[in-house]
């Protein structure tokens, strides 16, 4: 089917006003093209947060050269205006002079010369283009422009009046885009129908966020008086900074009446998702930031809405623009979408795999242990946890990065040593177990069951790659299967009742019938799969 191609850059509309009141003439003379693009840009990375982190500069965000040249058409014109200098005026027509800007690298008749403005600061020379393995080149905006986000970004979250949106670089507003490709998905890469959408605005509680933001205040401010940047799990000033948390948790909750004003407090799911591990300086720093994002965009919405744009990544999956909400920490998640229903997929991948498999009657002794996750999944868990002392969180996060094809090694690089903290002894002990090897075996000897010695890989949802690693392929078809459950539930649930897509599982903003999800899924796709409930 073809594939129309829309503009899901957008940032706010008041930016542009803003900008051109604090860069001047040297950004309003601009052709808007360009204006959009270096707004888009100030708007995406005026702080440095998981989903835009330089993996070599950690101070910078990354920009690859796609990104560029969404912003700016040629990376060459962003170069021009950034740092080499351009010439502007107004292009002679047969009818005269235009009145719309004209701008080229090169000395035109008719066109001044101007420096360049160096709104932006490269810190990090890329090799490639950042694609295909390539780095992305790193950069920071320079402390003009930073000053003025900054200052914009506080009058922003203040603001509940007269908000003007989103839009992208044809002055396009989000609402107006989303209805051209029915709702807050677009496709280019799967067969799936336009039909099967979502909406593209997303309640969220901004009380709740804010509280939130006053508990992660608190947390650094205790970092401070310690004058550390981290604080492991369980020793005793963590222990301390919790137990300070949770008394004021509880302290709100029982409050009726404060200074005349009723408190509805957050709770506890975030705090709890706050203490799965380390307590560190950059993560709540970071998770403020979300916070503050979300408060800025409703800000430009009615309602308490934020709007979410989903794409497809290679694989399928729906991925949101900038990773909104789905990218962020979980307790920021859990605050902004205070009461909603999370319906996950118990071991989806796993219990997948397994259902293939048996579908071509295929069985080896490392596939046992697989089976044993899916029927025992709480209890090898806590028992995985005991033996490898650590949390049932980060025992639940091994278990699906190895299914994701992460790898069994003790090097900063991998998806495991991030996940410990970069905790050797944790790492090692991880690495060594018999179990957890025999689970990422049952990987790889699927393989040949389900891709052998095929060429390309065609996943659940048409989306074609060629054969690389056998944990690429793997990836490649479960997660097809999975996106393709995911487009059963959106197909036949109330789209008015979803809030947000999270890959393997979905969040209602109602209560909803796990039963009924599995009846839904069956029906569909063949998959006798069961739904966990959580309630945010």
């Amino acid at each position: 089917m073809s594939k129309r191609k829309f503009n899901t850059d957008f940032f706010p509309a008041d930016l542009i006003v803003e900008a051109s009141k604090a860069l001047g003439e040297e950004f309003s003379n601009l052709p808007f093209r360009y204006q959009a693009g270096f707004v888009n840009i100030f708007w995406n990375h005026s702080d440095i947060i998981r989903y835009n982190q330089h993996s070599k500069e950690s101070s910078s965000f990354k920009m690859c050269r796609g990104e560029v040249e969404r912003c700016f058409v040629d990376q060459k014109n962003f170069r021009a205006v950034n740092n080499n200098g351009y010439y502007l005026g107004f292009k002679s027509t047969k009818h005269g002079i235009s009145n719309k800007p004209m701008l080229s690298l090169k000395e035109v008749p008719g066109l001044t010369k101007h420096n360049p403005t160096r709104w932006i600061k490269k810190t990090y020379q890329a090799h490639g283009n950042g694609s295909g393995g390539g780095q992305c080149a790193g950069y920071t905006l320079s402390d003009k422009t930073s000053s003025m986000m900054e200052e914009w970004k506080t009058k922003a979250i203040a603001q509940r009046n007269s908000p003007k949106g989103m839009v992208n670089y044809k002055g396009e507003r989000i609402e107006d885009v989303a209805k051209s490709f029915g709702g807050g998905i677009t496709r280019q890469l799967s067969n799936t129908p336009e039909s099967i959408n979502v909406n593209l605005l997303v309640r969220i509680d901004t009380e709740a966020l804010r509280q939130h933001r006053s508990q992660l205040e608190l947390a650094k401010g205790r970092l401070k008086v310690h004058k550390v940047d981290t604080l492991v799990r369980d020793n005793g000033h963590w222990l301390e900074v919790k137990s300070k948390l949770e008394s004021l948790s509880q302290a709100a909750q029982a409050t009726q009446d404060l200074v005349g004003v009723k408190v509805h407090y957050v709770g506890d799911r975030p705090l709890e998702s706050l203490f799965i591990k380390a307590l560190s300086a950059d993560g709540i720093n970071q998770r403020i930031v979300e916070i503050d994002r979300l408060l800025i965009i409703s800000s430009q919405t009615r309602g308490c809405k934020v709007p979410v744009l989903y794409h497809e990544v290679g694989t399928g999956r729906y991925h949101t623009n900038g990773s909104i909400l789905q990218g962020y920490h979980k307790s920021v998640r859990y605050a902004a979408l205070r009461g909603c229903y999370e319906y996950d997929l118990e071991a989806a991948h796993q219990n997948i795999l397994i259902q293939l498999l048996d579908r071509q009657n295929a069985s080896f002794n490392e596939l046992d242990v697989v089976r044993e996750y899916t029927a025992n999944k709480s209890k090898i868990r806590v028992e995985l946890a005991e033996e490898l002392d650590t949390s049932v969180a980060i025992v639940k996060t091994i278990i699906q990065e190895l299914t994701y094809g992460a790898k069994l090694y003790n090097h900063n690089s991998g998806a495991i040593f991030k996940t410990c903290d970069g905790n050797h002894q944790l790492i090692e002990r991880i690495v060594n177990n018999p179990w957890l090897n025999k689970l990422a075996a049952s990987f790889s000897i699927a393989h040949k069951y389900l891709v052998g010695d095929d060429k390309q890989v065609v996943n659940a949802v048409g989306i074609k790659v060629e054969s690389e690693k056998k944990a690429k392929d793997m990836a490649h078809i479960l997660q097809g299967y999975e996106r393709q459950i995911l487009d059963s539930l959106i197909a036949h649930c109330d789209t008015k009742d979803i809030a947000l897509l999270l890959h393997d599982c979905v969040v209602f903003y109602k209560e909803q019938s796990p039963k009924k999800l599995s009846q839904i899924v069956r029906a569909e796709t063949g998959f006798n799969l069961v739904f966990s409930e959580e309630k945010y």
